[in-house]
């Protein structure tokens, strides 16, 4: 049995990768393995976004991404530097900012660059989709 942290730093608009982790992750604990987190970082931090529209006939990633949060409870957590840098804030950085309402989804929490740190320190692998 392994632990994994699975590292994201691709846009939800522009690849198939957000899939492809959150199959990685399905298929990964099915085998008896733990995801520990998911960090996203970079443009990554877009999947987060809570008024996202995929194009038609396509699943969004924020979907995949609550789906997987819901069926395996593993944190789902967005670089909030990036993150502010690119208009996702959540409540309380929306308020600190005067941004008005905030457009992180409920399933994600923006966190510091430490969380990754720790995130290498407690899983035995780091996966970048």
């Amino acid at each position: 049995m392994a632990t994994f942290t699975l590292l994201v730093t691709s846009s939800p608009n522009s690849t198939d990768l957000h899939l492809a982790a959150t199959e990685f992750a399905n298929a990964a604990v099915k085998d008896g393995h733990i995801i520990r987190r998911v960090f996203f970082y970079g443009d990554g931090v877009y999947a987060g976004l809570a008024s996202q529209q995929p194009p038609q006939g396509q699943e969004s990633a924020l979907h995949l991404w609550r789906q997987l949060k819901e069926d395996l409870d593993t944190p789902l957590q967005a670089c909030i530097a990036n993150s502010l840098r690119r208009g996702v804030t959540d409540c309380r950085e929306a308020k600190r900012y005067n941004l008005g309402e905030a457009t992180l989804a409920d399933c994600f929490e923006l966190c510091g660059l430490g969380e990754m740190a720790e995130a290498l320190n407690d899983s035995d692998r780091v996966i970048q989709f």
